[in-house]
């Protein structure tokens, strides 16, 4: 045998100190291993969040997380403190009945409404 055959041998049959282990003992070294990187793996994968997938209604999402009422009725209050910049910004403008807070159907009409102004113009629509 060579000496680049030699030490995988010997690498498989060694633990973390370098000392050799039997058959017995390196299966339990294995499979010890094993469970100690692996239930950790299952776990957090278990409770992570799936930071992948990407919503079907983002603005819905934002919406219901901004209104901490819960009760279809974001204040501009809410709007500010809850991630929603642009409808903070130009509440008054999506509030055109002056009720004091907007729903989801009129920040959408509002966001419709806008594009389509942008859109006739010519130009393209800014992020917001």
């Amino acid at each position: 045998m060579t000496l680049i055959q030699v030490k995988p041998r010997l690498a498989q049959s060694m633990n973390a100190s370098g000392r050799t282990l039997g058959h017995g003992l390196r299966s339990l070294y294995t499979a010890a291993l094993a469970v100690t990187t692996l239930v950790p793996l299952a776990a957090w994968a278990q409770t992570a969040p799936d930071t992948t997938a990407k919503s079907a209604h983002p603005m819905r999402d934002r919406f219901e997380i901004a209104n901490t009422t819960h009760d279809g009725h974001l204040t501009q209050a809410q709007a500010q403190s809850g991630n929603m910049p642009m409808v903070a910004k130009q509440f008054g403008a999506i509030d055109t009945d002056h009720k004091g807070y907007v729903t989801l159907q009129d920040v959408r009409q509002f966001m419709q409404a806008r594009h389509a102004d942008h859109k006739g113009q010519g130009s393209a629509t800014p992020p917001g």
